[in-house]
């Protein structure tokens, strides 16, 4: 397929750069994004934390699953941290899913991010995590310092449960929660054209943009095997699935048809 059609992702542009315009626009595709949901930063629970040097010092392991996590910690609590404290939070070792959270945190100043392009999902992420810990001879994972788990409100449960069952114990942190904007629809149907693609990252907040497709095919992407499921669930079918959750498989994905 040519590389001059519009692709309307249906996700919040991140910021200051996002890694799905740059790799479109570079490839002759016009990225439009459609928000489908809005996120509300929740930071003083984690503020007080990492304000606690105590707490801090003993902390050695971070899980961050979502950029939003990361856009919540580089804009409303790294900024009021010390500079020792910044420093050790940015030492810290943290776990996180996906290629596009891993470049995140490590623009934003961490320095041993773990995962990332290696795991796509937070059941091969909690495996690896496990796989760490468990290979440390030097260390009895019952004994290790909790590992703190930073999540949004609405989550699953796979890492802390898979955590839990492999006698590591965790600490979930709720530092955003997101709401489903009133006009998706309306602003989808501005943007939207017969030969567009339609990206779906998420099924939140989706309901009316997947009746109206069951209604007028096109052609349909979306990231990762859960988005899939719910959409094959509703009655539509994507026509590629994105092997990865990051940009570069996903363009491949839409240049394959």
């Amino acid at each position: 397929m040519g590389g001059t059609a519009k692709v309307l992702l249906l996700k919040n542009k991140t910021c200051p750069i996002d890694p799905y315009q740059t790799i479109f626009e570079e490839n002759g595709f016009t990225p439009v994004f459609v928000p489908l949901i809005e996120h509300k930063h929740l930071p003083h629970e984690c503020l007080a934390l990492f304000q606690d040097d105590n707490y801090l010092r003993q902390l050695r392991h971070i899980v961050i699953s979502s950029q939003r996590t990361v856009e919540c910690l580089n804009e409303s609590i790294i900024p009021r941290l010390t500079a020792q404290q910044r420093d050790d939070l940015h030492n810290k070792v943290v776990y996180t899913v996906g290629p596009a959270t891993a470049s995140f945190l490590e623009r934003c100043g961490f320095k041993n991010v773990r995962g990332g392009i290696h795991a796509g999902n937070g059941d091969i992420l909690a495996d690896l995590i496990i796989a760490e810990l468990k290979g440390d001879e030097s260390s009895d994972v019952s004994c290790l310092p909790e590992i703190l788990l930073l999540v949004g409100e609405t989550r699953r449960d796979i890492i802390p449960k898979k955590l839990t069952s492999a006698g590591i114990s965790s600490r979930e942190l709720v530092t955003y929660q997101t709401k489903t904007l009133d006009d998706n629809f309306r602003r989808f149907e501005q943007c939207y054209s017969p030969h567009s693609w339609v990206v779906f990252f998420s099924p939140q907040g989706a309901g009316e943009i997947v009746e109206y497709l069951q209604r007028n095919p096109v052609n349909v992407a979306c990231i990762g095997p859960t988005t899939e499921k719910s959409l094959s669930k509703k009655g539509l079918n994507p026509t590629v699935v994105s092997q990865k959750p990051e940009p570069h498989s996903l363009l491949e994905s839409l240049e394959s048809i």
